[in-house]
């Protein structure tokens, strides 16, 4: 009985725990986790795992005692930090990012889909709202502009770098 009310005494508010795992298994380690949880019964509301973030993912849940003994299970998991996270150090992690945000007009980019593939390109107009990004490639002999999505290129050096050089 008394477990019990300690259980729903934690039960009142929700907390984020920052559990560390193998690097590049972290999706791995998230499904684990929730199939564990499953299993024995553990509530836990929202498992994170981020790209920006490696080797970490988050849990919210309840009791943390019964999660870091959970945790230990997991095979692709190590250990779970001390404390628990607010909500406002990870928020930014929820927010969808823009696929163009980073880029700016005059970046060199390189085409990593698409046709044009492996070509280097300069950045001449960015539409933020459709995601898109005109670019003139550089090995074509007629300089044509080209729209693309922003997921299609990689930055390979930013306008800024250029008058830091020249400085």
């Amino acid at each position: 009985m008394e477990n019990q009310d300690i259980e729903n005494n934690n039960k009142e508010k929700t907390k984020i725990f920052s559990i560390k795992t193998q690097v590049g298994k972290e999706q791995n380690a998230a499904d684990l986790v929730n199939a564990r949880a499953e299993k024995s019964k553990l509530e836990i509301p929202s498992i994170l795992v981020t790209p920006e973030l490696r080797g970490y993912i988050f849990i919210e849940g309840f009791i943390k005692k019964r999660i870091n003994d959970m945790v230990k299970t997991v095979s692709y998991a190590r250990n779970m930090l001390d404390g628990d996270i607010p909500i406002d150090q990870i928020e930014h992690f929820l927010v969808p990012t823009s696929a163009v945000a980073k880029i700016e007009e005059g970046d060199i980019v390189e085409m990593v889909a698409g046709p044009f593939r492996g070509e280097t390109a300069k950045v001449t107009h960015i539409d933020d709202t459709k995601e898109e990004i005109t670019v003139e490639l550089f090995e074509s002999v007629v300089p044509i502009p080209i729209t693309v999505r922003g997921e299609q290129v990689r930055v390979v050096k930013r306008k800024d770098e250029d008058k830091k050089e020249e400085e």
